[in-house]
């Protein structure tokens, strides 16, 4: 089904506007063909490895895959290099690095966009009939998500995070936006174990299943609002 606009949010964002910078950026392509993206930070230093600019803007507004519109026919082809730094030995936490990155895409890539809110078909995660079989995690232990993926087995792995977390990676994996509706406040674990491909002979239930048997919550398909990021034009970078 076609998507319904609903609210139109300003003529043009321009992500540098305001925005700290690195002190100094290099962005060249990558021509190896590899597949993995690599995104190291060494104190101020970043260094980014065969990143498509999709992949770069979607680090720097932490969208999914899926809530973008427009944009070049090279943004998920051509990969990119970036070394950058931002003149101080204190790390680039994940809150600075991204108006770091919008600054840059700014400023290397002539980025611009802007943002509208659509109405779509979306999942709601509710609490299933017997109540959630998650554990709240009081802890001071370092919080975390580990998602791996196979040809029979997904499984995701959470240590003291909050329920919109899960949500926002369940919805990753559905290529559709979660939205948190279950009302459970604090930190949680959890261990989920599904089947990507599941049939009658699978060993492991489907996504869906599995929300339900093992963390007691359930998936149901709603109209609800998504945020698209419209990319209005991108130039490529020059090699410096």
């Amino acid at each position: 089904m076609r998507s319904i606009l609903l609210i139109f949010v300003g003529a043009l964002l321009a992500p540098a506007q305001g925005l700290p910078r690195f002190e100094v950026a290099t962005v060249k392509r990558n021509l190896s063909q590899e597949v993995n993206t690599r995104i190291e930070i060494s104190g101020g230093r970043l260094t980014i490895t065969n990143a498509s600019l999709k992949t770069l803007i979607r680090n720097s507004w932490d969208l999914l895959s899926f809530q973008f519109a427009g944009g070049p026919n090279w943004l998920d082809t051509d990969m990119f290099d970036i070394q950058a730094i931002t003149g101080s030995t204190e790390k680039i936490t994940t809150e600075r690095l991204r108006p770091l990155l919008r600054s840059l895409l700014a400023d290397r890539f002539a980025l611009k966009v802007h943002f509208e809110t659509r109405e779509t078909n979306v999942y709601a995660l509710v609490p299933a009939k017997d109540g959630a079989k998650l554990k709240q995690d009081t802890s001071d232990i370092e919080p975390g998500i580990n998602t791996s993926k196979f040809a029979n087995k997904g499984k995701m792995i959470g240590t003291r995070e909050p329920i919109s977390i899960l949500a926002t990676n369940l919805g990753n994996q559905l290529g559709r936006i979660v939205i948190d509706k279950t009302g459970l406040a604090g930190a949680y674990d959890w261990n989920l174990e599904w089947d990507p491909n599941a049939s009658a002979d699978s060993a492991l239930p489907s996504l869906f299943t599995a929300v339900q048997e093992q963390l007691g919550l359930k998936l149901e398909a709603q109209k609800g609002p998504m945020q698209v990021l419209v990319i209005d034009s991108a130039e490529q970078p020059s090699d410096n």
